[in-house]
């Protein structure tokens, strides 16, 4: 099996052949509907869904705007090992560098079947002046320690479907992605109308 280690984790590939599933169409539609969001750093947004077997996450290579059924993988297991964890998918490039914490959100909350995250300075600054809650955590991107206080976060919040993260990103929750999708747009409609600094009605 070969294996990838230039992540947080290592990405054993069990089957080099891309994920088929009939919701991966709906995922490339929101991946593309959503782009035009992201900032610079958009290639650590990533989106993914819940499966029968694990989940499909946008590849490790991708940005959103160009997704395509060969760059999405699906997320089989992940073990906890004592030196690195080990991410175990099927497709044709690593796992996001998000994968850790969509799977363990997915296993603390079984009725979320879709996480949005989002590196977007637009709405980081939305969600601030929305008073939206924030983790605070010195632990890296990507990590277990990280993923947990996401829980934690999650759970002090009511299992609220939008939280930021440390400042650097957005996270978006949904029982499907269509929920996640009308969400992370009534978001970005609220910031839109916030009338800018310096400009009046007449």
């Amino acid at each position: 099996m070969p294996e990838n280690t230039g992540t947080a984790f290592s990405s054993v590939f069990l089957d080099k052949n891309p994920p088929i599933d009939a919701h991966i169409d709906e995922m490339l539609q929101w991946s593309k509907k959503i782009g035009f969001l992201i900032t610079a750093s958009g290639i650590s947004s990533n989106l993914s869904f819940r499966t029968k077997m694990g989940f499909i996450i946008t590849g490790s290579i991708s940005t959103l705007e160009n997704v395509t059924k060969d760059s999405v993988v699906e997320v089989r297991g992940v073990v906890f090992g004592l030196n690195r964890p080990s991410v175990y998918s099927k497709g044709q490039i690593a796992p996001a560098e998000e994968a850790l914490l969509h799977s363990v959100i997915y296993e603390a909350f079984p009725e979320i079947n879709a996480i949005f995250f989002l590196t977007s300075t637009k709405l980081i600054a939305a969600a601030a002046k929305a008073g939206i809650s924030s983790t605070n955590t010195a632990s890296p991107a990507g990590s277990r320690e990280t993923a947990q206080q996401i829980v934690n976060l999650i759970k002090i919040n009511n299992n609220a479907g939008f939280l930021v993260i440390n400042d650097r990103a957005v996270i978006v929750l949904g029982k499907t992605m269509s929920d996640a999708g009308q969400l992370l747009q009534e978001i970005n409609g609220k910031m839109e109308s916030v009338v800018k600094p310096g400009s009046r009605k007449k």
